[in-house]
Formats: C-alpha cells, sequence, structure tokens
C-alpha cells in the first residue's frame, strides 16, 4: 500500500529533489556546461532543478531540466561516453517552460514544481 502524505509533505520532498539535483549541477560537469553553452544559456545564470542518469548501452544518458535566473525551464538529454566523458549525442534540449508553470497553490497538491524549483532558485542566489 502506498504510503498518503499531505501536501506539505509532498512539497518538501519535491523541493528536497530539487536541491538534490541542484548539488549535482554546482559541480557543473563539462557534459552539462558544453550543452548548456551551445543553446546560448549561461552556465552561472540558472540551476539544474531534475536530474536523471540512465545507464545505456552507449553510454550514460543524462535527463533533467535546467531553469535560468529568467525562469525558463530547458528539458535536455545528452548522451555521455563511459570512459572519456565526452557528449555523444544531446537527444534533446527544448525550451519546456509552458510545461512548467509557476503556481504558489494547486488545488489538492500545493504549489507546483515550477514554484518550488523557483524557490529554490532564490534561496540559491540569496545564500
Amino acid at each position: 500500500m502506498a504510503i498518503q502524505r499531505n501536501v506539505q509533505q509532498q512539497a518538501a520532498d519535491t523541493r528536497a529533489k530539487i536541491k538534490r539535483a541542484a548539488s549535482i549541477g554546482a559541480t557543473m560537469p563539462q557534459w552539462l556546461r558544453l550543452s548548456l553553452e551551445s543553446h546560448a544559456l549561461s552556465p552561472q545564470g540558472g540551476l539544474l532543478v531534475q536530474y536523471c542518469l540512465i545507464e545505456e548501452q552507449e553510454g550514460y544518458l543524462h535527463s533533467g531540466i535546467w531553469l535560468t535566473d529568467s525562469v525558463e525551464f530547458w528539458e535536455f538529454e545528452v548522451m555521455v561516453s563511459y570512459g572519456s566523458q565526452q557528449t555523444i549525442n544531446v537527444e534533446e534540449f527544448t525550451n519546456a517552460t509552458a510545461s512548467h508553470p509557476v503556481i504558489a497553490r494547486l488545488p489538492g497538491t500545493g504549489p507546483s514544481f515550477g514554484h518550488l524549483a523557483c524557490q529554490v532558485l532564490r534561496e540559491t542566489r540569496d545564500a
């Protein structure tokens, strides 16, 4: 049976996931920096707010969401080689801002992912 969590617990869990992704992005791996720069995005002008790593036959598939300081959400999938850690292919890099509304309160679910991501971005900038 699934654990029932209230709105505050769900928001706290989502914020924790965003902060974990941000800490991974803070190390600015070469594949991420190069991908951002190739799409005219500043590696210092945003935050990694969602991240997933999948081991594939060709290499590591890094996927996630980059949030810019100007509140644009960019979804990406980048294949990186096992040994050299060089980018093999950028499979996706799209502006997904419309898919991530920044809403403080959604009925029954509390703040949206976009709202929580923007909060973490502001906290990071204020620190």
